[in-house]
Order: structure tokens, then sequence, then C-alpha cells
């Protein structure tokens, strides 16, 4: 293996989990050419090293490199030019797609959100797509999805960082959304090819994240909810954090809280990220017409707000027995005037 150029090295040194990967990739680092003996190994892991580059690792290598041609997949180094500047040199990212440039937003969140959690995250992945921000997800049930497909609908760009090999992709259920994210962003994953998901894989993820984003939002999260792990990592990393606050008697908020209490900032709005993360993002394109309001039901849209109101008080504040207003919010839901909400509830929206 001593013909390997440098990035094929480091990609030979990632799957060599004996030795501690990240140790074999930092000492190639040091030293490209001490391939035969990596600078700052110990004395068993050299031992091992020595075992493992006289066969198995040569092995490994090819069936790696041939998994990633058939899917039509590529590897990126820290030695490549198009390693993200701020990311980590702990590894070998395999990806399909473009990983976008520029700051990039990451939201996450519980994969048992509750509805309202699951519209939070959808509107904080709308924001930053209208500002041609990525986001950065993890693929998982609950917020990561939301948060992935609303980027996907609204026209942006999106980066799934898988928990697993990525021709192992999982959940089987996102697999459309995968295969959308790799055509309008990318789906990147730091673990070799063919692995599949397990316990001990989604918190050596979760950096990968962290380390891929300028900022992140945690939109829900239960006290030990592994979304925890990546805002603490982008805090060790000086990136913002932001956290939405709920009730105090849900569980699914008690982790967000746990987070301000360690320094995350609360976010008010669905785009108050962007001053930390992205000053320089464009500003959202307004709407081509209805400029002025909906041609139907001006007087219950003149009322809503970006929070969601229960329909009774809309009904009240626009002058309108209940069973109108209900008639014309669902005629503005399916214009896109209006969105729902949990509870029946209705906040303005823009045109679609």
């Amino acid at each position: 293996m001593d013909d390997l150029d440098h990035r094929t090295r480091l990609l030979a040194a990632s799957l060599a989990p004996e030795v501690t990967h990240v140790h074999a990739i930092h000492a190639l680092l040091k030293d490209p050419d001490a391939w035969a003996e990596p600078v700052g190994l110990d004395a068993r892991q050299l031992a091992k090293w020595r075992a493992l580059t006289f066969g198995p690792l040569q092995q490994r290598l090819a069936a790696e490199l041939a998994a990633l041609e058939a899917i039509g997949g590529w590897f990126l180094t820290p030695v490549d030019p198009q390693w993200p500047a701020n990311l980590a040199p702990d590894g070998v990212l395999r990806g399909l797609g473009r990983l976008p440039a520029g700051p990039m937003l990451a939201i996450v969140g519980a994969r048992q959100a509750d509805p309202y959690g699951l519209e939070l995250a959808g509107r904080v992945a709308r924001a930053a797509a209208e500002r041609g921000v990525p986001v950065v997800s993890g693929g998982a049930f609950g917020v990561d999805v939301a948060a992935h497909r609303a980027a996907l609908a609204a026209g942006g760009e999106t980066v799934v960082v898988l928990g697993a090999g990525l021709d192992k992709a999982s959940p089987s259920a996102h697999r459309a959304v995968f295969r959308q994210a790799a055509a309008q962003g990318a789906v990147v994953s730091p673990f070799p090819m063919g692995l599949g998901a397990a316990r001990w894989s989604f918190p050596q993820r979760n950096p990968w994240i962290a380390g891929l984003s300028a900022g992140c939002v945690v939109v829900q999260a239960a006290q030990r909810s592994g979304s925890l792990q990546t805002a603490r990592a982008a805090m060790r990393l000086g990136r913002p954090v932001f956290a939405i606050a709920g009730s105090m008697d849900n569980p699914l908020h008690a982790g967000c809280h746990a987070l301000v209490g360690e320094g995350a900032q609360l976010l008010t709005a669905a785009d108050a990220w962007v001053p930390q993360v992205a000053p320089d993002a464009r500003r959202p394109a307004p709407a081509e017409d209805g400029l002025e309001g909906p041609p139907h039901g001006q007087a219950l849209w003149a009322v809503t707000t970006d929070e969601p109101m229960d329909l009774a008080r809309l009904a009240e504040a626009a002058g309108l027995p209940v069973p109108e207003a209900s008639a014309l919010a669902t005629t503005l839901e399916l214009s896109g005037w209006l969105r729902r909400a949990p509870g029946g509830r209705y906040a303005r929206s823009r045109p679609r």
C-alpha cells in the first residue's frame, strides 16, 4: 500500500478501528510518508497497525472503493480543498450529491416531537431555505426529517448526516427524502460502507452535524436526547446554539431548558439565528403577487399573526360567525395564505 496517494491513505486509515482510526488519521496528517510507522501511535497500536497493513486493510480499502463506486459516491478527506474549513480533521466523509459551500444551520430535536415541534422545525428550515442557508440534520424521525422536508419543499439545500454507512441509509421510510437531499444538497456519512446503524453510531455521528454547521437550533429535546449531544458539541466548537422554550410540564422541552441554563440562546423567531450564523445571507424574496392579502377572506386573514391563534378568537376579532370563519380558514389554508397548527389554530403564511 506504499504507492497510495495521501487522501487514499487517509481513507484506508479510517477503516482501522483496531487502532482508533482518529489516531491513525491524525498521525498520517502529521507525516503523510510515515505509512509503515505512523507518528504518535503507541506500541500496542503500532503492532495492530502493522498487522492490518499486511492484508486486512488492503482488502477493506478495495471493498470500500468498490462500494462507493457502485452507488456513485465520493469520499472527502482533511487534505482535500473541499474539506469544510470549520470541520475537525477527525475522519473521512463519504457522500452522495454536492456538499454546499458557505454557512449551514443545524436543526435537531426529538424523534418523538409533537405536532407543534414538527411545525416549528419546518418554519425554521423554511426561513433558512428562503435565505439560501442549507439545513443540516440527521435524517431521523421527528424534527430531523421535518427540517429536511421543509428545506427541500422551499427549494433549499439540505445535508443529511447518517448514523450508518452511506449504503445503509436509515430509516428506510425516509429514502425518498434522502434521494431528494442528494439532488438538492448531500447525504454524507463518517462511517465505512456497509456499516448498519447501531446504538453507538449516533453519538459518534452527532458531532459531525455540529462541525458542518455554523450554528445549531434545538427545537424539542427530552432531558437525555441525542440532540443535546449535537448542541453541546456545537458549544464546544464555539458555534451559537439556540433552543426553543416550551411548557415546563412537557418533557419534550426539558432538554431545551437545560441548554439555556448552559448558555444556549432562546430562539424568539424562526429567523432570529441569522445575524450570528449567516449575517450575509440574502433577504427572503417577497411574494410576487397578493402583497395586500388574499382575494377572499381578507377580514379573517387580516387578524391572524405569525403565532397560531384559536379559530374562535380569530372569528371574534374578524367579526365573523365561527362557521363562516372555519370555512374561510380552510379556503385560506388550501390557497397558502394560512397554515394550520395543532388544536385547530391558524397562523398567517405567505402565498406558496
